[in-house]
């Protein structure tokens, strides 16, 4: 049976850098082979929420936005940030309604991300969400935002032609695709998806 234990000693650390999202931190450990290796760690203060709204007719919003550290326009879920603090369920509700004016009567966590395990130890909790009712959306003064619905399998499909790289949003629409698939998801949300 393989050691599932941790195997690092930590012998220093040093906090480089602090911020309200992300702590930086040059770790010196030990594995228990005796080797000596340098960590620098990502230490996040919040959740990365992705939600994949599906609405009645089987259909779900994407958001369109300019992200300014991938320099480029991307296409992806609903998607938001809240402290650790905070059920990130919260957090997914309040998201979900400032981009695109929907609220949930219906919530499923269908994962939750290690985004970067290598270097960070950020989650990101995905959720689906159903049972909507359409309101006004209310995106943050900073946010340039295009909504865009379609079909649920149209989005399927732009997460595996690559149109929709952001990496929460393309695991949260194949995990729901792969549970409707196997029927292993709320009878209710199952008819939106395969109607």
């Amino acid at each position: 049976m393989p050691d599932f234990g941790n195997p690092w000693t930590i012998l220093s650390s040093r906090r480089f850098y602090e911020s309200r999202y992300v702590d930086v931190d040059q770790d010196e450990v030990r594995h228990h082979s005796g080797m000596v290796h340098p960590y620098t760690a990502l230490r996040f203060r919040i959740y990365g929420i992705a939600v994949l709204p599906i609405f009645a007719d089987g259909s779900t919003y994407l958001i369109g936005q300019y992200r300014y550290l991938a320099q480029r326009y991307t296409w992806e879920l609903p998607r938001g940030s809240g402290p650790k603090s905070v059920d990130p369920l919260e957090t997914a509700q309040r998201e979900l309604k400032e981009e695109t004016g929907a609220v949930a009567g219906q919530w499923l966590e269908v994962l939750r991300l290690m985004v970067s395990p290598g270097i960070t130890d950020e989650q990101a909790p995905c959720f689906v969400a159903w049972d909507l009712e359409q309101g006004t959306a209310d995106p943050d003064p900073q946010e340039d935002l295009t909504l865009r619905r379609l079909p649920f399998h149209e989005a399927v499909a732009a997460a595996l032609n690559g149109t929709i790289s952001d990496a929460a949003s393309v695991a949260t629409l194949l995990a729901v695709q792969a549970r409707a698939a196997q029927g292993a998801l709320p009878a209710d949300l199952l008819r939106r998806l395969v109607s």
